[in-house]
């Protein structure tokens, strides 16, 4: 491994911990500049614990006042960042494509795990990327303004046709079901991350992302379904999170789609 890529492996490295301090944080409606603290009991984390990995490295990864362990998520997201960034860096060298394209994968991996874990995609952090994606797209190599532009504009349309439709189907389904439900199971957080989608593949990209996105939660969802029927555990109308479908096709489309898109024409 070259310097370079090196030095940008370890930069992921502090980006995976900025990603888990935010995902613990925000949804908590703290500020980014608190100190890291145990989701549980609210205790500061020792410093050595502030890195998911040196803190079981050091054996600091239990908390004093609660007992309870750093998340094992932490240490995932602090593994697979510098491994992504890597593999980034080895696609597009250091370049503003690497930036905006670095930029854009951390924003999805933050609202993947919000959703996960708390069925949230927030406002404070898609507007945020909204607009950076906006710049973003007259600087873009892979696409020009207008197909950027366009993309979003699709995405927004679609999925928010879908939001307004989502839960009134949901409650005649209840009804037909006979379990009636007020759940959402499609929120208005999948909107603004799907026109976030939009906007980083561009159109036709957008088109295949969100035809994989629709392919991969049903899949998923098909099995979840199949499970719980062999485990003689099934519910009616169970909702998965749409967000991680979503931020996945995105990164998929928005590093490939040039190359799956020139396979498709030809």
């Amino acid at each position: 491994m070259s310097f370079e890529a090196l030095f940008y492996a370890l930069f992921g490295w502090v980006v995976g911990m900025l990603i888990n301090h935010a995902a613990d944080v925000l949804p908590r409606h703290r500020a980014l500049n608190t100190a890291p603290i145990c989701p549980r009991c609210g205790m500061l984390r020792a410093p050595l614990a502030w890195s998911a990995v040196l803190g079981y490295l050091s054996r600091r990864h239990i908390c004093l006042g609660c007992g309870c362990p750093l998340a094992l998520r932490s240490v995932l997201v602090e593994l697979v960042t510098p491994l992504l960034f890597v593999g980034l860096f080895w696609r597009y060298g250091f370049s503003i494509q690497l930036g905006l394209l670095s930029l854009y994968s951390v924003v999805l991996m933050l609202v993947t795990i919000t959703d996960l874990e708390h069925r949230l995609i927030q406002h404070a952090v898609m507007v945020p990327a909204l607009l950076i994606a906006l710049v973003g797209a007259f600087f873009n190599h892979d696409m020009t303004a207008r197909q950027a532009v366009l993309g979003g504009a699709v995405a927004l349309v679609l999925l928010y046709a879908m939001y307004l439709l989502a839960l009134p189907i949901s409650r005649l389904m209840g009804r037909l079901a006979r379990r009636p439900s007020e759940e959402v199971p499609f929120g208005f957080g999948d909107v603004t991350l799907g026109t976030f989608v939009g906007l980083i593949t561009g159109l036709p990209g957008v088109v295949f992302a969100l035809l994989l996105t629709i392919l991969s939660a049903g899949l998923v969802a098909a099995c979840i379904v199949l499970v719980q029927v062999m485990r003689h555990r099934y519910k009616p109308l169970t909702t998965i999170p749409y967000g991680p479908f979503l931020a996945l096709s995105g990164f998929i489309l928005m590093v490939y789609g040039p190359d799956i898109l020139h396979w498709y024409l030809h």
